[in-house]
């Protein structure tokens, strides 16, 4: 049993970043839930209470030397990575089931460091895959999917670009779509094709915020009212950031039917 200060607070640490990492990379508030309380029931933790969101965690719990202990981290943003949570998976059912000495929880979350990372050109060349293949299924003719796959690879690297600056998701979404939509008018200037139409649903389906939206409805179905509707109001705004960066390319180009 553990009865030091220093083991308290390394528990502690290794809860809280495994719920912070969750969350960062995509998972439910329910299954957060549940890896912090299989993992407080192996090292023998009570009264454990957790207030979590989508933009930070509370842990806290009573100790085996019976004192409280608390630690709150904020979550700079989530990203869905699959990879990640396999690997945040395997490490939280390891540790509910085999308890590791507390020393060794410091280490064991940079696991997902190493998780499999792609090349960049890999990463590109999939998503121009993606959108290309979605115009085509959308109906889009050959000269639209090459519009389609040019916007989506500039796109990228003005997503990329936006992301280092750190800036809201929103202000990102705005930018992204007023500059994606300004280079499909272009390309319908040079007559690569006749009109925007099939480019920029594609490009707008690549960038609305669909896990998001389920995750919000599923938490309003389990119980977690107050952060379904958060996460609804979060996926309003994001996808109203989108067509206000639509409409402000579409007037500044001077009209759809100037096109």
């Amino acid at each position: 049993m553990m009865n030091s200060h220093l083991e308290m607070e390394q528990v502690l640490n290794y809860l809280a970043k495994l719920a912070q990492a969750l969350l960062a990379n995509g998972s439910t508030l329910e299954h957060v839930e549940y890896a912090i309380e299989k993992n407080a029931e192996a090292y023998q933790l009570t009264e454990l209470s957790t207030v979590m969101t989508h933009q930070y965690v509370s842990i806290c719990f009573r100790g085996t030397d019976g004192n409280t202990y608390t630690k709150q981290l904020d979550i700079s943003g989530i990203s869905i990575n699959l990879e990640n949570l396999r690997v945040l998976n395997n490490i939280m059912h390891q540790v509910a089931n085999h308890p590791i000495p507390t020393e060794q929880l410091q280490n064991i979350l940079d696991q997902v460091e190493n998780t499999k990372k792609y090349k960049l050109i890999t990463t590109v060349l999939c998503q121009v895959l993606a959108i290309t293949s979605v115009c085509f299924i959308l109906g889009g003719k050959p000269s639209d999917m090459i519009a389609t796959a040019l916007v989506s690879f500039c796109l990228f690297w003005i997503n990329r670009a936006l992301s280092r600056l750190r800036t809201d998701k929103i202000i990102n979404n705005i930018v992204s779509m007023f500059l994606g939509t300004v280079l499909s008018f272009f390309l319908v200037k040079v007559g690569l094709i006749a009109d925007t139409q099939w480019t920029l649903i594609s490009i707008s389906l690549l960038m609305i915020p669909g896990i998001p939206l389920v995750n919000a409805f599923r938490n309003l179905i389990c119980g977690h009212e107050f952060n379904g509707i958060l996460q609804l109001l979060n996926v309003f705004l994001e996808s109203a950031s989108l067509a206000a960066g639509m409409y402000f390319a579409v007037i500044l180009m001077g009209g759809a039917g100037a096109w």
